[in-house]
């Protein structure tokens, strides 16, 4: 009986290991992998046909049904498939930083020249200089800069435009930050520095003019962006710098209406009470006295770093727009 119990302990032993690798990998988990814990190949097509295991790419398995993978799984999955040194590039890396409205209908890769794609997967073999890959959490892909140029060899003038903002709008890039990108010759360089030359900082997607108007304030004024719509609690706010701990709503028209200053007050007494700054401040005071709100934005900064808001304790969640 104690070699039957080493038996079953190693078993157990080598599920345990699976099981927290594929935790690991939002559920994907690659035939080497499974080998390398333990298992056999026969124990591989047992769980295959006993619905243990769910084959989305050759050698490429979830321990999810494919229904329940989620989009990090199946990027994972991707990547795996397309095999070492392949990252995230062109529309699928526009989605994930949010440069772009949609995801791609293919998962889009670089690798080595030679692979060959699976299905749902598009391969670019394409030279990546060493600062032009970078990884979002744990995922490889292309930098923001890269990935616009990526996007200029397909995408046109207006497309590539409202790019340019949403990178500005998202990540702070400038179009000096994008310019080193750029070769002479290389397939998308000349309309992107056209779109470059056509760009203006500070017009990323917003819900309004007002949110614009300030954004582009902050931006004249080297004031970094915050966070946009984003959600605390049980409110969403307009413009929110996490780390500071600072909130500013902008209030337009719809804040003239019925019972409208009662909920803003609700909202500013939660955030008050979760230790957050609260600024307000409306279209003409963005228009007609913007020095004015600059200073205060800053004042702002100032008191919570002076009452420890900034330091203090942990933030509350924000949300995200893409999983990726």
């Amino acid at each position: 009986m104690p070699e039957l119990l080493q038996i079953v302990a190693g078993i157990r032993q080598e599920a345990g290991a699976v099981r927290a690798l594929a935790r690991a990998q939002a559920g994907i988990i690659t035939r080497p992998q499974l080998l390398a814990a333990g298992l056999s190949s026969s124990s591989i097509q047992r769980d295959f046909r006993g619905g243990r295991l769910h084959r989305i790419h050759p050698g490429v398995y979830s321990t999810l049904p494919p229904e329940h993978v989620t989009e990090d799984g199946l990027l994972i999955a991707a990547l795996y498939a397309a095999g070492p040194g392949a990252l995230l590039s062109h529309a699928t890396a526009a989605w994930c930083w949010q440069l772009i409205p949609a995801p791609p209908t293919t998962i889009e890769l670089t690798a080595a020249r030679g692979r060959r794609a699976a299905n749902g997967i598009t391969l670019h073999a394409s030279v990546l200089r060493p600062a032009d890959a970078t990884h979002q959490r744990t995922l490889p892909i292309t930098t923001v800069p890269r990935t616009l140029l990526d996007l200029a060899t397909r995408y046109d003038y207006r497309a590539l435009l409202r790019a340019l903002a949403e990178a500005e709008f998202h990540h702070d890039l400038r179009p000096g930050d994008i310019l080193p990108t750029l070769r002479r010759g290389h397939p998308g360089s000349g309309r992107l520095r056209a779109a470059l030359d056509a760009h203006a900082p500070g017009h990323g997607s917003v819900r309004s003019n007002l949110e614009r108007r300030f954004r582009r304030l902050l931006i004249r004024n080297g004031i970094e962006l915050p966070l946009r719509n984003q959600r605390l609690g049980p409110y969403d706010v307009d413009c929110l710098w996490p780390e500071r701990r600072v909130v500013v709503e902008l209030d337009g028209r719809q804040h003239e209406r019925p019972n409208q200053a009662d909920r803003d007050d609700d909202r500013d007494l939660w955030l008050r009470a979760n230790r957050y700054i609260v600024r307000r401040y409306g279209d003409r005071q963005i228009l007609e006295q913007p020095h004015a709100v600059i200073a205060d934005v800053e004042a702002a900064f100032t008191e919570a770093a002076t009452l420890g808001y900034a330091a203090a304790g942990r933030p509350m969640p924000v949300g995200r727009a893409v999983s990726c």
